[in-house]
């Protein structure tokens, strides 16, 4: 079953395969209901692009600047992304 994540009057559908593959390139095996957690936890206007980041860039083990180019994301940008999921997966781990 997918997860939904809202987007300002839309909803995102994470499907259940992209957060297993993105929980396994992170080393959070069993913790899928977190990464949806912390991306309730961003930006509304952050969730879709950063996901797509997450889905290549761990799910599918691209390196982050090939990741980024990918969906037309700057690297710098990218890395301040990646640096607030991280942020809000601590928070969403420490509620859990």
């Amino acid at each position: 079953m997918a997860l939904p994540i809202p987007l300002n009057g839309f909803v995102m559908q994470l499907r259940p395969s992209e957060l297993e593959s993105v929980a396994a390139g992170l080393g959070a095996h069993g913790l899928v209901s977190v990464l949806g957690e912390a991306l309730h936890r961003l930006p509304t206007n952050d969730r879709a692009p950063l996901w797509e980041l997450c889905v290549r860039h761990y799910g599918r083990r691209k390196p982050l600047e090939h990741a980024a180019g990918e969906i037309g994301m700057d690297v710098i940008h990218a890395r301040k992304l990646l640096e607030a999921f991280s942020h809000a997966r601590a928070e969403a781990e420490a509620h859990e």
